[in-house]
């Protein structure tokens, strides 16, 4: 009963409330970076540097990369983009796009603060906002409040969408939903078990991997559809700026590209922190990462869904990935279900492993016990066993609301400290 609360309209007025004054905010700082850095998150050259760069220690940066890649391509960017797609319209995938690119300034300015202002504990380096709105603010409460949202939003609540994600798509294909629930639990208390190295060498193989699958079936998809895809382009801005709904489409295309990239967030410090390298090479590696999500991940899945004939059918308790599944059984046949089943899996997987060393990083402000390290853990698994059984809109709903305030606090912090 409690938590059917968060369908009410006032919540869902409060939520869009929320994502103005996080918009305001997110615009204001991406036109005064891209001002200030002349628009180096556009700067190709200097991404081809960053990815010859070299770590001091054993977190490669492209392994700290990798780790900032699976929180980015989970479920957020199937489900995320079909959901877009469902509400918006196609007109968002424009706006989740233009909005990607350009806020990925934020994501370079965050990871300039997180390896400067981080901290190095039982031989890890670690950071964050959390550890930059400390030092730099001086500002205990306000470090620990996002800290605590952190912990809540990745270790709890997109965690939660991943293996609700997980378990809906085995159910789809009949496969009982205990049975996944104790596999996914096992294999991931292996990984953590693990630490940060078993988490970053996981993420380093598993990520390339993903990525060249999913790029190979999109390619397939264009290719095969060709003769249609001028015309959804022309669609696609026709919608974007239909002027009786720009307003919406603009929101929806902002919320989905701020959660999907998690640029603005401050995850991207996190990770970032991890790895031993020149502060901006680092930054200008986050924001490749929002180039592969955006043009390989989010356009993949919009192209396969748009190319089907997915806006003849109704969903009930939409989670997003039901659409995706469509569209990949509308492209590929039988086997299509498969293969996205497996795809669906590994992406989720992927960002589950991730959440828990955000949530992690950030449990160290409060306590370096590791006594208090393995209840988190315990903890971890456990929300994965009830994530399995709640309606994922509530889940959807909470994330969006928690995504947002997390942005408030970062960007306000990134805009006191950078000045």
């Amino acid at each position: 009963m409690v938590l059917n609360i968060l369908n009410y309209n006032y919540f869902i007025t409060m939520l869009g409330i929320v994502w103005y004054f996080a918009s305001i905010l997110i615009i204001y700082a991406t036109i005064k970076y891209s001002v200030k850095y002349k628009c180096i998150q556009f700067n190709i050259k200097k991404i081809y540097n960053a990815l010859k760069s070299k770590s001091k220690n054993n977190i490669s940066p492209i392994s700290s990369l990798c780790i900032s890649l699976a929180a980015k391509i989970g479920v957020g960017s199937l489900s995320g983009v079909a959901l877009a797609i469902y509400y918006g319209g196609i007109g968002t995938i424009f706006w989740l796009i233009i909005i990607s690119l350009l806020v990925s300034i934020n994501a370079f300015v965050e990871c300039i603060l997180g390896i400067k202002y981080r901290e190095k504990i039982n031989n890890i380096f670690v950071g964050g906002p959390s550890f930059y709105i400390k030092k730099c603010l001086n500002n205990n409460i306000l470090s620990k409040l996002y800290g605590l949202l952190i912990i809540v939003t990745y270790s709890i609540l997109f965690l939660s969408i991943q293996a609700n994600t997980i378990v809906s798509t085995g159910s789809y294909f009949n496969i009982n939903k205990t049975y996944i629930t104790i596999i996914l639990s096992f294999i991931t208390l292996l990984i953590i078990l693990k630490e940060l190295k078993g988490i970053s060498k996981v993420n380093t193989y598993l990520v390339p991997i993903m990525l060249l699958i999913y790029f190979s079936l999109g390619l397939y998809v264009f290719v095969i559809n060709i003769n249609i895809i001028p015309n959804i382009f022309l669609t696609v801005i026709k919608e974007a700026f239909n002027l009786r709904s720009i307003i919406s489409v603009f929101l929806i295309g902002m919320q989905r590209a701020i959660f999907i990239t998690e640029s603005s967030i401050g995850t991207s410090a996190i990770s970032s922190s991890t790895c031993d390298n020149d502060s901006k090479k680092q930054g200008m590696l986050e924001v490749f990462g929002i180039y592969i999500t955006i043009f390989i991940v989010c356009f993949t899945t919009f192209l396969i869904i748009v190319t089907s004939n997915y806006n003849q059918i109704s969903f009930s308790h939409i989670n997003g990935i039901e659409i995706v599944i469509y569209a990949f059984k509308y492209h590929f046949g039988v086997s299509g279900g498969n293969i996205l089943s497996i795809i669906t899996i590994l992406f989720a997987f992927s960002t589950i492993i991730s959440s828990y060393f955000f949530g992690e990083s950030n449990l160290l402000l409060f306590s370096r016990n590791k006594i208090i390290n393995t209840i988190f853990k315990i903890v971890f698994i456990l929300v994965i066993i009830i994530s399995s059984y709640i309606k994922s809109n509530i889940l959807w709903n909470l994330t969006d609301y928690f995504v947002a305030i997390l942005a408030i606090i970062n960007v306000y912090a990134i805009l006191k400290i950078n000045k």
